[in-house]
């Protein structure tokens, strides 16, 4: 069930751009990567880049791509 304030926010989204959906979406994004190398960095604080990006792609995908 939708409470008031997810009413709200879906209410608020629908009124903007498709462009400004698009950058709040890829700004929400970034800040969950961010997060996510945060917490990885802090459990793991000598961690190299090449396995801080494989850890972050575990936790983000599920799996290490090859990409």
């Amino acid at each position: 069930m939708i409470n008031k304030t997810e009413k709200k926010y879906i209410e608020i989204m629908r009124k903007k751009s498709g462009e400004e959906r698009l950058k709040i979406a890829m700004n929400l994004r970034k800040l969950v990567l961010e997060l996510a190398k945060a917490q990885i960095k802090s459990q793991t604080p000598k961690i190299s880049s090449q396995k801080l990006k494989k850890a972050l792609q575990k936790r983000i995908y599920g799996f290490n791509t090859s990409f």
